[in-house]
């Protein structure tokens, strides 16, 4: 039949385009498929059993399942495997060595750091099973209080890199005080810059009540330290340490006490003995004596209110007027025209530490008030720049330095600060040591393109050569 196809036919066709198909495939094609298919079949494929991982955590820790060790902690019995726990140091030895717990399967572990909690021994123990740790930083100290105690590294760095990275208002105090206690220094660096950054800005000038927290120990150290962020200038240092001192006697979580409540608190005391000597007021001798003293009283206003609160004793102010008179003199007699020849430790030591937040990318002019031995010192920002201008305005000639030139030393840092407060960008210039003609403008430095604002700019100024021992310093030393 003519319509009809022969299957012979069919198979005949098909096996001419399969082989005709073939044909157009070169022999280097087929070798280079089958290089490939042999690397995939010999190379080994790593993949993570999560069901293992997850079995062990459950099936051994939490169950306690085939347990045989039984430790005993804060009134808790902890079902555990000396397998497991061996990866610690503390437990290694205590296995390993001549001690009576080496073959006892019931051991009590005598917890004494207050800091530990049936919480974090829970997440510590739960370590040695599963590598996967979620940690809190509310929670933290306490897991590496533990963690230290068991002599467990790995979770020891872990910790310390999840605190690193969450240090803030709600948690700098803590996280110092414990990377102190457990000798971590690169966190207690981290959280002391924090607070050189912070104490004035955050603490003073907006919350109150969190500054009563700050211990003696650390806030000597911060009044005295020479990159503390001052915002206006060093008599607000005095006064944010009066009301410091006010919270942590007065004790209370009370309202954030007004300006006058704290002054009525010092002026009407009837004993005449200056606070700072009388038994409540001793303990803040150190503190005190961390302010500049010099650069305290420079203004008329704040000796009469030094004077009047009766916190500082005048046997520390005394030398110290006598020493800013001699300095007056000096300058007046075209004796000293600035400090020229300043050693970079002195100038730390003993400079005028100022600072202004400056919320907005615009012009900004200002001084720090005070007196300034006869020069009047202008900062300019533009938003991109930062410069420093002597300014002799000839309607207040009378009151300024005749000197053609008068030397300053300088120091400006300028950081941005993050929802965290911590510093996401910092700028800061060298111990300038600049001369200045009248009128004369100098830039110190240019900001990155982009800096975002608001932004704190610091400042350490110094006005006149210092003596070889600033006044006042060998006294105070013997009072206290």
């Amino acid at each position: 039949m003519g319509g009809m196809v022969s299957t012979q036919s069919i198979v005949d066709n098909l096996t001419g385009y399969v082989t005709g198909r073939k044909r157009k495939h070169s022999e280097s094609e087929e070798d280079e498929e089958s290089k490939v298919i042999e690397i995939a079949l010999h190379t080994p494929k790593k993949k993570k059993l999560l069901c293992t991982a997850k079995y062990i955590y459950q099936a051994l820790f939490l169950e306690g399942k085939n347990s045989d060790v039984t430790v005993w902690a804060l009134g808790k019995e902890h079902h555990l495997h000396r397998v497991y726990l061996c990866q610690s140091p503390y437990f290694a030895s205590m296995f390993g060595g001549s001690w009576l717990e080496t073959t006892q399967k019931y051991i009590n572990i005598d917890v004494v750091d207050p800091l530990i909690t049936l919480d974090s021994l829970q997440v510590v123990f739960g370590s040695l099973y599963n590598s996967d740790v979620a940690l809190n930083p509310l929670e933290i100290v306490p897991i590496l209080a533990t963690a230290t105690m068991f002599q467990l590294e790995g979770l020891i760095e872990h910790c310390a890199e999840v605190m690193l990275e969450t240090i803030n208002p709600k948690t700098a105090l803590d996280y110092y005080n414990a990377a102190c206690q457990y000798g971590d220094k690169k966190l207690q660096e981290a959280c002391f810059k924090w607070f050189l950054v912070n104490l004035m800005p955050h603490y003073f000038s907006r919350s109150h009540s969190e500054l009563r927290t700050i211990p003696v120990s650390l806030m000597t150290k911060l009044v005295a330290h020479p990159d503390l962020f001052v915002i206006q200038t060093e008599y607000s240092i005095y006064v944010m340490l009066k009301y410091w001192m006010f919270l942590i006697k007065r004790g209370d979580e009370g309202d954030d006490p007004t300006v006058s409540t704290v002054n009525e608190y010092f002026c009407s005391r009837t004993d005449k003995t200056p606070y700072l000597y009388s038994p409540e007021g001793r303990e803040f001798v150190p503190v005190f004596q961390g302010l500049r003293l010099p650069n305290l009283i420079s203004h008329q206003l704040d000796v009469l209110l030094i004077l009047r609160d009766n916190i500082v004793p005048k046997s520390w102010l005394h030398p110290v007027v006598l020493q800013q008179w001699r300095n007056v003199l000096r300058v007046n007699q075209n004796d000293d025209k600035g400090p020229a020849n300043v050693s970079d430790e002195v100038f730390l030591a003993e400079s005028l530490r100022c600072g202004r937040i400056v919320t907005s990318k615009e012009r900004h002019v200002w001084r720090w008030t005070g007196f300034h031995f006869g020069t009047d010192l202008l900062m300019i920002t533009d938003g991109s720049t930062l410069s420093v201008k002597r300014n002799h305005r000839s309607e207040f000639e009378q009151l300024l330095s005749f000197q053609q030139t008068r030397h300053v030393a300088l120091r400006v840092t300028v950081v941005r600060l993050n929802e965290q407060r911590q510093i996401v960008f910092s700028m800061q210039s060298p111990v300038l040591k600049m001369s200045l003609a009248k009128g004369e403008e100098v830039q110190i430095m240019s900001f990155a393109p982009g800096l975002e604002y608001p932004t704190i700019i610091s400042a350490n100024i110094m006005y006149v050569s210092p003596e070889a021992e600033p006044a006042g310093d060998a006294e105070r030393a013997e009072e206290a």
